[in-house]
């Protein structure tokens, strides 16, 4: 068998190969790039909106968590109003205590 011998391909054509693999490299390298932005915006919506959902789940069992207490706390006999209004009362008072203390230091 004998090999075949390459023919000289035409300086033009050779000019033309290499200007549309450098053309292919620039469109990929910018489809790329426009791709990337909009990946990047859509991700950030999705870290957003996952988020917000996220705070949101821990607002309703916080809801859920007082209402738990309230009901508990009618089940015991207690009326919750006046435990909260004393608790504000404690909280002030130690926080008062506190702040005085650390104004001698």
């Amino acid at each position: 068998m004998a090999t075949a011998v390459p023919k000289n391909v035409s300086p033009l054509i050779r000019a033309g190969r290499w200007s549309l693999l450098l053309a292919g490299l620039v469109y990929g390298r910018v489809h790329h790039n426009t791709l990337k932005k909009r990946e990047e915006h859509a991700r950030q919506g999705e870290i957003d909106r996952v988020t917000q959902a996220a705070i949101d789940e821990l607002a309703e069992k916080k809801i859920r968590a007082d209402q738990s207490m309230v009901d508990l706390a009618y089940a015991a006999g207690i009326d919750p109003t006046k435990a909260r209004i004393k608790q504000i009362e404690n909280e002030a008072q130690n926080f008062k205590k506190t702040d005085s203390s650390s104004k001698h230091h």
